[in-house]
């Protein structure tokens, strides 16, 4: 049986108990209980904790470390040594330095993923040891072949071939009782739309409420409710609402939702919407999809991977108003309930723990056949 190590370089500073940083990466982790039976798993993380433990019959292991650019945990390493894995996944393309001394204890036999969680190259120093790591890499994974593209224009990555896409994250989310997620959200009627994410430039909220005042002014139905953690472009959102007299009517400014409570948002709204720039993955998206909630999202790699490019949901031009208007309409008279239940099977087939589970084991298995 394989033997594959999960390795997260980062050192979590939060959290001083293991299961309490177990809890905030198990959007991570819940592949590793599809996983452990296909193959041999130990899961390694990096904290102000040491020790181990056997979790649902899987090996955990946590060292304490430093989020610096050179510090090499030699302890880390050389715990992993003796485990003699065929396969590491280094979670992340941000600590070259790490992985070329990983590489060294290991030997070339072991082979080495890395997975991408966001973000573009980087610059001076730190790319050139992003390259000199790459020499070191059999595998890279990316949610979509496209977010490879950068790091392939600017020569990080040698060989598209190295790439493969898997998802970084899923969710336990299931859609829940339409009656309890009304009573829970307030939420009626069959035109509603939520958006969750930070109110930032990335994030693009201004977009949506430009092509939304449109949608509003000719729907007097339509709802949008915006749920947000970070307030940067609160301000401006606030200033578009009290100039529109159909933004007033149709936007529903709920801030932050505490997170096990967006299962009954995702279940009760219709639709969700997001008009990001640029996302690694999409964990909001991902999550409104287990719970049949339609996906209205920017054409960017990852979201058209995640809705198997516009199958299972709408995609419009990140920036473009007009272009998200235009969707807004073609929603209107849509069969919802025919759409929102073959979302749900997309999500159950492609964007679930078990997916990811299968298609990671395929991965290794390929890797060590070569």
């Amino acid at each position: 049986m394989i033997k594959l190590v999960d390795l997260t370089y980062y050192t979590e500073t939060e959290d001083s108990l293991p299961q309490q940083l177990l809890e905030r990466h198990k959007a991570a982790l819940g592949f590793v209980d599809h996983i452990k039976d296909l193959l041999q798993i130990t899961v390694i993380k990096h904290m102000d904790f040491e020790g181990t433990a056997i979790i649902n019959d899987v090996p955990y292991a946590f060292f304490k470390s430093k989020n610096r650019f050179k510090h090499v945990p030699s302890k880390t390493h050389r715990y992993i040594k003796k485990l003699q894995p065929d396969i590491v996944l280094v979670q992340g393309l941000i600590f070259p330095f790490q992985l070329l001394a990983l590489r060294i204890y290991l030997g070339r036999k072991t082979k080495i993923i890395a997975q991408h969680h966001g973000g573009n190259p980087a610059k001076g120093l730190i790319k050139f040891f992003q390259k000199m790591a790459d020499k070191c890499i059999d595998a890279y994974l990316f949610t979509a072949a496209e977010n490879a593209d950068n790091w392939l224009k600017e020569d990080i990555i040698s060989n598209k071939n190295k790439c493969f896409e898997l998802l970084e994250a899923s969710t336990w989310f299931t859609k829940q009782d339409p009656a309890e997620s009304n009573t829970h959200t307030g939420i009626q009627g069959d035109e509603n739309f939520v958006w969750v994410g930070r109110l930032n430039a990335n994030k693009d909220p201004l977009t949506v409420l430009r092509a939304f005042a449109e949608y509003a002014a000719i729907n007097i139905n339509a709802r949008l409710y915006m749920i947000y953690q970070t307030e940067e472009l609160l301000a401006e959102v606030k200033t578009m609402i009290s100039q529109n007299e159909s933004l007033k009517k149709a936007v529903i400014l709920k801030g932050p939702v505490a997170h096990e409570e967006l299962a009954y948002w995702f279940s009760a709204a219709n639709f969700y919407i997001s008009a990001s720039h640029s996302e690694g993955s999409g964990y909001a998206l991902i999550e409104a999809m287990a719970c049949g909630c339609i996906p209205v999202v920017t054409n960017i790699p990852s979201y058209k991977k995640i809705t198997a490019d516009g199958q299972y949901g709408f995609l419009f031009e990140k920036g473009n108003s007009k272009n998200l208007f235009e969707i807004l309409c073609r929603t209107k008279g849509y069969p919802q309930q025919q759409l929102s239940r073959a979302v749900i099977k997309h999500f159950n087939t492609s964007l679930s723990f078990q997916s990811i589970a299968e298609n990671l084991h395929t991965v290794c298995i390929k890797l060590t056949a070569e």
